[in-house]
């Protein structure tokens, strides 16, 4: 079962009955550390980011328990603070409170409860991923003649950026995502896309998307009368394919859409992958 709102999402996973080899799984989590108070065997464990640290794509707090031939996954999982109005998650609130949930529903054991305290910082995501490395930030900035440094987010097989001023139209209102496929060039040999158009000059093949929804929460930004649009721009090179998403709140008196997406093309032909 699992249930999100905004930047936060709760998960439970309960077997019963479990295994042997389930239980024995569960009690040997690694990086878990114990919980008193909860069931026959609880522990605490917390991956990503939290309390601050910028660079990782989430944080998870997760409480593992064992009761009897029950194992249990409880988890909240915080997306990174889009905007001010999303609280950098903390793990030890988050510990307690899930920690909290799970004796009130039934899996006390009698003991006082006792959670240990989350990490100062959570394990830094990897700065030097090779993805990230494909466009500088700086590169970025020119091209689109951005004002403010963004904000890193890398991952495994991804790497987003985030300007400084979401819901102001303008180049300082762009997310820049790349994703890099490792065998994927296939996946551009389809029939194009009802609303893609090739583009030339750019990889081995390359499709443009040109999207937009209203401006608001549902793109994950501060309200704007500003339409975001979304600039996906899929290139096959070799055997590889990489995607590049530019979205954007196009200012009214800056650079058009086709100004925007003329940028975009011409900063993707310098990057080699």
């Amino acid at each position: 079962m699992s249930k999100s709102s905004k930047s936060r999402a709760l998960s439970v996973s309960l077997t019963s009955p479990a295994s042997a080899p389930q239980i024995a799984e569960t009690k040997n989590t690694p990086d878990c550390s114990a919980v008193e108070g909860i069931g026959d065997f609880a522990c605490m464990q917390w991956t990503g980011w939290f309390r601050g640290e910028p660079g990782g794509a989430s944080a998870n707090t997760v409480l593992k328990a064992v009761r009897g031939n029950e194992s249990l996954d409880l988890r909240i999982v915080d997306a990174p603070p889009i905007t001010p109005d999303f609280p950098v998650p903390d793990g030890d609130a988050t510990a307690r409170a899930l920690a909290q949930a799970l004796v009130e529903g039934g899996w006390g054991n009698g003991a006082e409860l006792h959670v240990p305290a989350a990490p100062p910082v959570g394990p830094q995501t990897e700065t030097d991923s090779p993805v990230c490395a494909l466009v500088s930030a700086d590169a970025l900035k020119q091209a689109f003649g951005a004002t403010t440094q963004p904000q890193v987010l890398p991952g495994e097989g991804n790497c987003r950026y985030l300007f400084g001023a979401l819901g102001t139209p303008g180049p300082d209102s762009l997310k820049f995502a790349i994703e890099l496929h490792q065998g994927g060039a296939s996946a551009l040999s389809r029939v194009l896309p009802p609303d893609g158009q090739s583009i030339e000059g750019v990889g081995d093949k390359a499709i443009l998307v040109i999207r937009s929804d209203p401006g608001g929460p549902k793109a994950l930004r501060p309200p704007s009368d500003v339409p975001v649009t979304y600039m996906s721009l899929m290139v096959a090179r070799g055997q590889n394919m990489a995607i590049f998403v530019a979205e954007i709140l196009i200012s009214p008196a800056g650079p058009t859409e086709e100004q925007v997406k003329e940028q975009l093309i011409t900063l993707v032909k310098g990057i080699n992958f």
